[in-house]
């Protein structure tokens, strides 16, 4: 009767070991999602402010080509709808075709006369996925 016990206990403490673990992994995984959303978020915010510190050294053109730094952010082979959901928000989508995404950030930088303004265009497979970006930071001396 007691080694009965005794096992009764072991495979009961198994069971909800087993059970606790499995909670874990879905309660993980939730937070995991939620954690990507928010990283993808923060990514974003990365991406403008190392945008907006870039100079503009050419003088004849006032643009800054900054398709490396988006490249960090919004790298080949991300989903067409994913970077849609992604940059909707916080960029205005100027021209959107099967194989392509224009779109312009939406606050820019400065004011009339000194504003500096931020232009993705965006590349994709037949697929939907990135290939690769023509971005720009484009300074305007308008009055």
């Amino acid at each position: 009767m007691k080694k009965l016990l005794t096992i009764s206990l072991a495979l009961l403490s198994l069971v909800s070991i087993g059970c606790e673990a499995s909670g874990h992994e879905n309660h993980s995984g939730i937070q995991s999602s939620i954690s990507d959303r928010k990283s993808n978020a923060t990514d974003l915010n990365l991406m403008l402010d190392e945008v907006f510190k870039t100079r503009i050294t050419d003088i004849a053109s006032q643009r800054a080509d900054v398709s490396h730094i988006v490249s960090k952010y919004l790298h080949s082979g991300m989903d067409k709808k994913e970077i849609s959901d992604l940059i909707s928000n916080q960029f205005e989508i100027l021209e959107k075709t099967d194989n392509k995404l224009f779109a312009l950030y939406k606050k820019g930088e400065g004011y009339l006369g000194n504003r500096r303004d931020f232009y993705i265009e965006l590349f994709f497979s037949k697929e939907g996925k990135l290939l690769k970006n023509k971005s720009y930071l484009d300074k305007s001396n308008n009055i």
